[in-house]
């Protein structure tokens, strides 16, 4: 029978066999994602070298990419580099005379000016008025002549009540129709008022287009120039990059070692009580109090004059009671495992 727990593993070492592991790993990962490529158009290349990491003060890998192209398509890079850098120095000579467009404001006073339209209105209503007017004159002149000779020919005269009345039924009717006219002058017053309306703004915003077009012309061949094609790189083919593949756990291997090991010696307790009880003697008169045995130990109180504790045994079973080491000795019965038991029916 074993008398003390297993020994804990050495978890640190543990952790940094299992860091050492991974890093492992790492490093044939890294060395099989770096695959030299060759290409129709050229080739990609790997080189690892050493360099020393400021953070630690330790000699690491390096890696530098190399890519070369073949002659045919370095010819067609150069020539697409010289073309942009022949294209930028012709924009940027381009700066002064854009700079002229657009070192002096905009002058607005150049543009027409945009009215209400009420010189308009009043010339259309006039001129509306006066034709109809000069078609309802002669009518009226006309239809006033009739009337006379009618009611002079049925024997009225000016004053006579019945002549006076068709008079006035005349003149209502005259009346009306120089309102309608009136009232035709003033919509299409309003209409020809619209109309010059849209016509001046209509032409202050070409012209404002126009100065806008030009004040802006060289910025715009400026963008023209310099925008387009732009230089690239042939790709190389991609490739599936290999997986990174778990260290070895040590950590996990040391804690299942020590597990299994507490699990022995839990099992060598357990057959000890058995025998305990068998011999008689039961848990109710004889307790395992060594302190060797326990963790997790709170005082909660006191019996017949003893500390009394909570605790857990390192089988992990919780109990209460007291310490071997601080009761009366011929309470203390010592074990063949060289572990103290109390007997409580002699605690005094």
């Amino acid at each position: 029978m074993s008398k003390s727990t297993p020994a804990p593993p050495d978890y640190t070492a543990a952790a940094e066999a299992t860091a050492e592991s991974g890093q492992q790993q790492l490093t044939q990962q890294t060395y099989a994602n770096r695959p030299n490529q060759f290409t129709p158009f050229g080739s990609t290349t790997w080189e690892a070298g050493t360099t020393i990491d400021p953070a630690t003060g330790q000699e690491v890998t390096s890696w530098e990419q190399y890519s070369q192209l073949n002659p045919e398509s370095q010819r067609a890079l150069d020539a697409q580099l010289k073309l942009t850098a022949d294209k930028s120095e012709l924009a940027s000579g381009m700066y002064g005379r854009m700079e002229d467009e657009f070192s002096q404001p905009m002058d607005w006073s150049s543009l027409p000016e945009v009215g209400t339209g009420a010189g308009a209105r009043d010339r259309a209503e006039t001129a509306i008025y006066d034709r109809s007017a000069s078609r309802l004159d002669p009518q009226w002149e006309q239809r006033t002549a009739q009337k006379e000779a009618q009611l002079a020919a049925r024997g009225l005269r000016p004053g006579d009540k019945a002549y006076d009345q068709a008079m006035e039924n005349m003149g209502r009717e005259r009346t009306d129709a120089y309102q309608q006219a009136t009232y035709g002058s003033i919509m299409g017053g309003g209409q020809e008022a619209d109309r010059q309306y849209n016509l001046e703004s209509s032409d202050r915003n070409r012209q404002l287009a126009e100065q806008m077009q030009q004040r802006g012309f060289s910025l715009n061949e400026i963008n023209a120039i310099i925008s387009g094609q732009q230089v690239g790189m042939p790709d190389m083919p991609g490739f599936n990059q290999a997986g990174k593949s778990a260290g070895t756990d040590y950590s996990g291997a040391a804690g299942a070692q020590y597990g299994a090991s507490m699990d022995a010696f839990n099992a060598e307790q357990a057959m000890m009580n058995s025998l305990m009880q068998g011999a008689g003697m039961g848990a109710s008169a004889l307790m395992m109090s060594d302190r060797r045995l326990k963790r997790h130990i709170e005082r909660i109180g006191s019996y017949l004059g003893y500390p009394w504790y909570v605790f857990q045994y390192v089988w992990g079973q919780w109990a209460v009671g007291v310490m071997a080491d601080e009761v009366n000795e011929d309470a203390v019965v010592m074990l063949p495992n060289g572990y103290a038991a109390v007997d409580y029916a002699r605690i005094k």
